[in-house]
């Protein structure tokens, strides 16, 4: 039985309050919330709590706090919540769920209640919780590993000039596919950029290019345009329209690919298939703690700090 996953920690509970704005109707307001996912709250009087429980509890997290690097703290906890709340409701559409004798198992191979929970940085009350959404994942990532192709034509951008970063360069360009996505191709080689024209499926990403797999190419959207670094060996920056995502026949249990892949890869392929849900809720994050980062799908200091960029063209042309 594999170790509970440590990090990237985002395997917390959250309780989510419906709260009601006075005078405005019924919603989750953001003043009281850490962050909000489609019309469900998570409490910021929670997400205290569990940082408090940190300083409290693991030495590390009070020498960060000492460092005064303890907002990265922080946003672990924003984000593991964040991707609970979205865990739930596609663990309800796909028909997942968490084995208890596996969720005991699991706590136990990672050292009991008490040290698991120091490791992955939660509450023991809440360590069921942890396990079980992590066994979710993975079960989420098996289920697409076989299915999931994209088509995408794009470039790469790595070169750059004064005043202009590959960021800068990448950007435009990502800008210019998305205002006239049907001319993506003719938009790249005016800029002198060599077309990348290509269907990747998950299965053979996961074996060849593992970052790739598991990068937002395969979690956004059909039509939306990404710019991002799939690769944090390489300086090269994706510029590409996805023009179309697939998923074929019925998910297969004892699939070639499923079965070779590793736990913890699956674990991150789940987390990556979360990326459309949480496009289609919508994500807010409370200020005190950054913006959503949907590229990532995590919590990020602020808009100066977003790892890729997500566009959505006005129209996609066949």
């Amino acid at each position: 039985m594999t170790r509970i996953i440590g990090r990237p920690r985002v395997l917390l509970t959250a309780v989510a309050t419906a709260l009601v704005l006075a005078g405005c109707g019924s919603g989750p307001s953001q003043a009281t919330s850490a962050a909000i996912v489609g019309d469900r709250s998570i409490a910021l009087d929670d997400v205290q709590q569990e940082i408090q429980w940190l300083l409290d509890n693991v030495p590390e997290a009070q020498q960060a706090k000492q460092q005064r690097k303890f907002d990265i703290e922080s946003r672990k906890i924003v984000q593991s919540r964040v991707v609970h709340q979205l865990l739930t409701v596609a663990a309800e559409r796909d028909g997942l769920r968490a084995d208890d004798q596996q969720i005991a198992e699991l706590i136990n191979s990672s050292g009991g209640r008490e040290a698991a929970a120091r490791a992955v940085r939660v509450e023991p009350e809440r360590l069921d919780d942890v396990a079980g959404d992590q066994l979710l994942l993975q079960q989420l990532g098996q289920k697409y590993v076989d299915r999931l192709s994209v088509s995408l034509i794009g470039t790469t951008i790595s070169s750059e000039s004064p005043g202009a970063t590959a960021e800068d360069a990448a950007l435009d360009l990502g800008r210019r596919i998305s205002a006239d996505p049907g001319n993506a191709a003719s938009i790249i080689q005016s800029g002198g950029h060599q077309v990348l024209d290509e269907r990747f499926s998950l299965a053979e990403a996961l074996q060849a290019s593992p970052e790739l797999a598991v990068s937002a190419v395969f979690g956004a959207d059909e039509g939306d345009v990404l710019v991002i670094q799939p690769s944090r060996e390489q300086t090269g920056w994706l510029v590409a329209l996805v023009r179309e995502r697939t998923v074929s026949g019925a998910a297969g249990s004892g699939s070639d690919a499923a079965a070779q892949s590793d736990p913890q890869m699956l674990y991150q392929v789940g987390l990556r298939m979360l990326q459309p849900l949480a496009d289609e809720l919508g994500v807010r994050i409370n200020p005190r703690y950054g913006v959503w980062d949907q590229t990532a799908m995590t919590v990020a200091a602020s808009e100066d700090e977003l790892t890729g960029y997500q566009l959505q063209p006005r129209t996609v042309q066949p």
